[in-house]
């Protein structure tokens, strides 16, 4: 005779969901519609205006969910409250639904949850258009290799000054399955000073001009000063990777727009220089997420469609070793902006405080940090070693696939 077992069901997405409804013999006809239910969400929105928050508390708990507000919207005393939900998949759909014709902003808050449960499923993870390309970035994790063309970087400083040893390396980059170079001609490691605009062009563009030339992949360029990414793209460049956000340059945003260059958009607090002097966060997730969503919002208001972005939470950027972890362990949680996600963690110093080991020798930490980001969502990885991150990607994803 037999004894029933019980056990936990890991159910993170609709595929899953509805292939364990087929494994237990389900009707086919049944798995759209419970595979929703299978699903639980927690959705934190802040500053909801009192009505709202009330009224998503109420609607949340007619749907058989929650919502936790503030104390004060319970007793009337407060103004504003954040808003945590609570709920399947399927009610929180629902919700969407409930309130699209309620006041007090919750018509604007419906279509913004609409977009952020779409985000966050499989299917709805986006490719990324940079000039004449288009990168099929919702099928597979992408490699960025770096390419320092600097004196004095963190990792490879001087290793790839003198030109044809930045070509050798690239092309090298390419051979082991590199599917972007980013070329970086200014140290951005902590407390680095900056570098006149001169000096700059001069390391990158005869570089980026070559590349251009002669690879098949799309080449970024690192730089956060307008003129560089203008002569780079100008150079057949494709993508602008920029540290600031668009804060450092004003005339960024336009360039990229009009030219139809793909824009990484990075946290970072402060800068280079001044970024890891004792940096604090209340909240770091929020705070983080808080800001990319501003700096998304004004690099759409100046022209540039969301299908040209994509974010980077800026690890090892103005953090300390806390958040660095918690960014990669929450990392799934980036996904709400609903744009590609770009990590990098190759050989960064957090790995070497953790496993007490040098700059040479973080291959390991690098290929641990770098798994656990494709299993939550990574969509552009920027590494040193290619060869093998490209190889650590490919199992971090053939796992994160696997249904039944």
């Amino acid at each position: 005779m037999s004894h029933p077992i019980v056990r936990f069901v890991h159910l993170p997405d609709l595929p899953q969901a509805i292939a364990e409804l087929k494994r237990i013999g389900a009707d086919p006809r049944s798995w759209e519609i419970m595979a929703p239910k299978a699903l639980f969400r927690a959705i934190r929105i802040s500053a909801v205006p009192f009505p709202a928050a009330t009224i998503l508390k109420q609607e949340m708990l007619s749907l058989g969910g929650e919502a936790a507000v503030a104390r004060g919207v319970l007793t009337a005393r407060t103004k504003r409250s954040a808003v945590l939900l609570m709920g399947t998949l399927a009610q929180l759909r629902v919700l969407t639904v409930k309130i699209r014709e309620q006041p007090f902003g919750l018509a604007g808050l419906s279509e913004q949850l609409g977009r952020l449960l779409d985000a966050a499923e499989p299917a709805g993870r986006p490719s990324l258009k940079c000039r004449r390309l288009e990168l099929p970035l919702h099928e597979r994790p992408h490699i960025m290799g770096v390419l320092n063309v600097t004196p004095d970087s963190f990792s490879d400083g001087g290793r790839y000054h003198a030109l044809e040893m930045a070509l050798d390396r690239a092309r090298q980059m390419v051979a082991e399955g590199a599917d972007i170079i980013d070329v970086g001609g200014e140290s951005t490691r902590p407390g680095a000073r900056a570098v006149e605009l001169k000096e700059e062009l001069r390391r990158v563009i005869p570089v980026v001009e070559r590349l251009c030339d002669e690879l098949s992949v799309p080449v970024s360029i690192d730089t956060y000063k307008s003129e560089v990414a203008r002569q780079a793209l100008k150079a057949g460049a494709h993508m602008i990777n920029d540290i600031s956000a668009l804060r450092f340059d004003e005339n960024m945003p336009r360039l990229v727009a009009r030219t139809g260059a793909g824009l990484v958009l990075m946290h970072m607090k402060g800068t280079p220089r001044s970024m890891q002097r004792k940096p604090r966060y209340d909240d770091t997730i929020s705070e983080i997420y808080e800001f990319l969503a501003r700096q998304v919002r004004r690099a759409v208001e100046a022209g540039l469609t969301r299908d040209h972005l994509v974010i980077d939470p800026g690890i090892g950027f103005g953090k300390r070793v806390h958040d660095n972890l918690l960014i990669i362990n929450r990392l799934d949680e980036f996904l709400g902006l609903g744009l590609p996600l770009l990590v990098g963690v190759s050989r960064k110093s957090f790995i070497g405080q953790v496993l007490d080991l040098p700059v040479d020798d973080r291959l390991e930490g690098t290929a641990a940090a770098l798994s656990l980001a494709v299993a939550r969502g990574a969509s552009i990885l920027r590494v040193h070693d290619v060869r093998a991150m490209v190889r650590v990607a490919r199992m971090a994803r053939a796992v994160t696939e696997m249904t039944a």
